[in-house]
């Protein structure tokens, strides 16, 4: 239907908009990205921290665990070699220090030791003490009953047996140990890797962000751009149609004032003249005059009418003497009466106390809208609504013709831009497309205040 040409596109978002949230992702992304890292290292620090301290610990108490069982060996063997001139008996002492100092770093080594180790090693290191500290009872025992020979047959046999299978238990314990700070050693790696790995993909999916979000930001722009330019080629070809139009209208009225209103009043002068002449001679009768005054009365109705036609033209004076809902009626009124097209109008609400701006383009929209029904849109039915509520004025132009096709009006020209403009003007909304007719809708909301 429309003299445009294309209807008004959707208002593409602001490319301020895809650019915050492109940096608010890359933002986050990149603070997720640290955090994971942070929180991974700072736990495989910690946790590697804690082990070896722990292993150390163990370690250290399995040192003194095994120079305890090696000072328990010195010992037997300087009580009984014959090198020291002490009874048996007098040794007691000594060996109670030695199992009280024994029993303590046994039970600290199985405090710090490590949780995989099986139970049943804590179990045969327990064992194998109880079992040595037995021999060396049994030994004392059998010096005290004055068996010198028999106690020293224990304590070179059973005891020094005993003590050689719990220095075997420590030995076994200290290589255990080993293996797990190399098996803590291989998962600080494993874990190191893992988190070297994951850290490579959230860079890859950060960077897969920052494309994204780039790549959004400069369709925006570009589509912004292209939006702008559009609407830049649109105003100048309408800045250049108005000064031709302005030429135009200056030349029509010259023309028109000079050819006809100029040719009339040139007669009605002529006539003025004769009838006067006719009064001061006095040789004209009164039936002649009045007929001579008659058709000058018929030249200056006709140049009054062709004024008024021509003020109608110019600046709607029925605005200002009516308001804008007398306006649409008569003008809607007219066209029907001119073109034979069945319009039908509509308003609802109270459209007195409007911004003078805001009737005049109200109505030069319309004019335009039923311009192009009538010249474009092969119509047999047009119905104008008017509408004005608490917050704005929407004025709807509906018609049956060919409508929009491809989401372009069924006719180029400027008169779509020139609507769109006056819309922007008045801070308003202007949209074209499908109508509840079958044909093309032409719809204008312009904020005002209320009535």
């Amino acid at each position: 239907m429309s003299d445009a040409a294309s209807p008004d596109p959707a208002a593409p978002r602001s490319p301020v908009t895809w650019l915050v949230v492109g940096v608010l992702m890359a933002a986050l992304m990149v603070v997720t990205a640290s955090i994971y890292a942070r929180v991974e290292v700072r736990r495989l620090r910690d946790e590697q921290v804690t082990l070896t301290e722990r292993h150390r610990l163990d370690t250290l108490q399995l040192i003194r665990i095994d120079t305890n069982v090696r000072t328990i060996q010195d010992t037997l063997r300087d009580m009984t070699d014959r090198s020291e001139p002490y009874p048996l008996s007098a040794w007691q002492q000594t060996f109670d220090r030695l199992r009280v100092d024994l029993d303590q770093a046994i039970t600290r080594e199985r405090a710090l030791a490590p949780v995989a180790r099986p139970a049943s090693q804590a179990r045969q290191l327990d064992e194998a003490a109880q079992r040595l500290w037995e021999a060396i009872a049994r030994g004392f025992a059998a010096a005290r009953a004055g068996r010198d020979e028999a106690a020293r047959a224990i304590f070179t046999t059973d005891a020094t047996s005993r003590q050689a299978e719990l220095t075997h238990q420590v030995s076994q314990l200290l290589i255990a140990n080993t293996r797990a700070d190399d098996e803590g050693t291989a998962r600080a790696r494993a874990v190191y890797d893992a988190v070297d790995r994951q850290i490579l993909w959230l860079n890859v999916g950060l960077v897969a962000a920052l494309l994204v979000a780039g790549g959004t930001v400069v369709l925006a722009v570009r589509r912004s751009i292209i939006a702008l330019q559009q609407v830049s080629v649109e105003r100048r070809a309408l800045s250049w149609r108005m000064i031709r139009l302005q030429e135009d209208v200056q030349a029509g009225l010259a023309r028109e004032l000079h050819d006809e209103f100029g040719q009339v009043l040139t007669a009605l002068g002529f006539g003025l003249s004769r009838t006067r002449r006719h009064v001061e001679q006095g040789t004209t009768p009164a039936p002649a005059l009045a007929g001579q005054l008659a058709e000058l009365q018929d030249l200056a109705k006709q140049v009054l009418d062709g004024i008024r036609q021509r003020s109608r033209a110019l600046h709607p004076v029925v605005l200002d003497d009516f308001g804008l809902e007398h306006a649409l009626r008569s003008h809607v009124e007219l066209v029907a009466r001119q073109t034979g097209l069945p319009i039908a109008v509509e308003t609802t609400g109270d459209f007195t106390g409007l911004p003078a701006e805001t009737a005049t383009h109200l109505y030069r929209i319309l004019q335009e809208s039923l311009t192009n029904v009538v010249r474009h849109a092969g119509a047999s039915e047009v119905a104008v609504h008017a509408t004005r509520d608490a917050t704005a004025v929407t004025l709807r132009v509906d018609d049956d013709g060919r409508g929009v096709q491809d989401g372009r009006a069924t006719a180029p020209g400027l008169g779509l831009t020139s609507m769109r403009e006056r819309a922007a003007l008045m801070g308003g909304t202007f949209t074209i497309g499908e109508g509840p007719l079958g044909g093309t809708r032409v719809s204008v909301r312009v904020p005002v205040a209320s009535p």
